[in-house]
């Protein structure tokens, strides 16, 4: 290789790297402290499988939890509220907690929030359903980066994959 082109292809990489670094790198924004979503001193039972579609949702559920209270893992903004009826998700709500983060609770038999609102940690927003395509009962729950389902974590700590748990709110 000529000095001519070692100086271009130097060059050239010179420029790549001053642009890259100029380059303001993405930070990833710290999740929030999120709660199991349900009043305190209940005991639920989380179920995560590898054929769950996102795999890294958990459903929740116990004996005659139809319309037990569902209350926001962390503080947030409503920005979705949404009925598919009897597909899918059914009736669900999508919380952004901000830096990216959202919660994702669905099958609810009932919504206690509207669209735009300002909900706090533990504050009621829906109740436990059978919604969408659900085969009985539970609370679908998602914590999602980016739009990408997250494996959960309440209070810092992961829970259980794969399997079964019993989880005290």
């Amino acid at each position: 290789m000529n000095r001519y082109k070692m100086f271009l292809l130097g060059g050239m990489f010179l420029i790549s790297l001053v642009v890259l670094l100029d380059r303001p790198f993405e930070k990833a924004a710290a999740s929030p402290v999120f709660q199991i979503p349900f009043p305190p001193g209940q005991v639920w039972i989380g179920q995560t499988r590898m054929n769950h579609n996102p795999q890294n949702a958990v459903d929740l559920n116990r004996l005659h939890d139809e319309g037990d209270e569902v209350i926001a893992s962390a503080p947030g903004k409503v920005v979705k509220i949404r009925n598919l009826g009897n597909r899918s998700y059914g009736r669900y709500i999508i919380i952004s907690h901000g830096g990216r983060w959202e919660t994702l609770y669905a099958h609810l038999s009932s919504v206690q929030v509207k669209l735009g609102q300002q909900v706090k940690r533990g504050e009621k927003i829906g109740a436990v359903g059978s919604s969408g395509a659900s085969t009985g009962a539970h609370l679908h729950y998602e914590q999602r980066y980016n739009g990408k389902a997250q494996q959960i974590r309440w209070k810092g700590h992961s829970i259980f994959y794969w399997g079964s748990m019993t989880y005290r709110s």
